[in-house]
């Protein structure tokens, strides 16, 4: 295991270092200035890559798809331009049946750009199930503090699969939006051991909806990922329903505890101090999920 954290890796090191060497190429690249038309005009820094990098590349001598947000750019959020890239890819992907990674880092939809990030959003997983209608991998690493929130998290939770880490985040609303809703006693953002019980890697895992809780570390998230780039999920009526009986059982087994170590105690975990200590996948090992 290398010394290099994943979460401290911009969204080009990422790639370069889960891609084999020399195999990625960048599609509509900053060189190509396909910026934002709305942040110019609200007087905003644009970036050249609008803060998505897209291409193809292999992995284990297998072609895939892959994107990485750069959460150094307004929060890695999907505005219209880098939507329109990340529905471009999967549809691609769709097309040559060839699998689709997205290494995410967002808040969710930019503000500045209102509905046409929220279309892009929605345009992005409808290109994520023509992927999945025609059993071509999809697969969401989240692995930095930025997490994946908001439109993004409901779009990372339509992929067949989720690889996490400890620093990953996975949620519909983040820390600061519960907290300015339900007030800082029910909620603080500034409690990290909080936030990271009810958004973090190992609560998702344990809960199943992560599929891998790897180390923070470029060659644990390749080895995840490609464990996974063979592989489909169908989706079909009977999966969807199936889903939705195991949300119930958690909401009716958690709905009214605010207390995440209850989450976990109940989820099988016997010694909570010790399993907070551990490892991602020291974590996954003893973790008793679907209980």
């Amino acid at each position: 295991m290398s010394g290099v954290l994943f979460h401290e890796q911009t969204a080009r090191q990422r790639i370069a270092a889960l891609a084999d060497p020399g195999s990625f190429v960048e599609l509509l690249p900053p060189p190509e200035r396909i910026t934002s038309p709305y942040l110019a005009q609200l007087g905003i820094p644009v970036s050249f890559d609008d803060g998505i990098v897209i291409g193809h590349a292999k992995i284990g001598g297998k072609k895939v798809y892959l994107a990485a947000q750069v959460g150094q750019f307004v929060g890695g959020a999907v505005g219209e331009i880098h939507g329109a890239k990340l529905t471009g890819l999967f549809k691609a992907a769709a097309r040559d049946k060839t699998p689709c990674i997205l290494l995410v880092e967002s808040g969710g939809v930019r503000l500045h750009e209102g509905s046409a990030g929220e279309i892009a959003i929605a345009e992005t997983m409808r290109a994520i199930f023509e992927c999945r209608a025609l059993k071509v991998p999809t697969i969401a690493v989240i692995a930095t503090d930025i997490g994946a929130y908001g439109g993004i998290g409901i779009l990372s939770t339509c992929c067949d699969y989720r690889v996490m880490t400890e620093h990953g985040r996975l949620g519909i609303s983040g820390p600061i939006v519960i907290e300015k809703w339900m007030g800082k006693k029910a909620y603080n953002s500034a409690d990290r051991a909080l936030v990271w019980k009810t958004s973090g890697g190992k609560t998702k895992y344990l809960l199943g909806d992560a599929d891998a809780l790897v180390h923070d570390a470029p060659e644990a998230v390749r080895d995840a990922i490609a464990k996974f780039i063979g592989k489909s999920r169908a989706v079909s009526l009977g999966s969807v329903k199936a889903r939705q009986k195991e949300l119930e059982k958690r909401l009716k087994k958690f709905g009214t505890t605010n207390d995440p170590n209850a989450v976990w105690k109940g989820m099988g975990v016997r010694n909570v101090e010790a399993a907070s200590l551990a490892s991602g996948p020291e974590f996954a090992a003893l973790a008793k999920r679907g209980k």
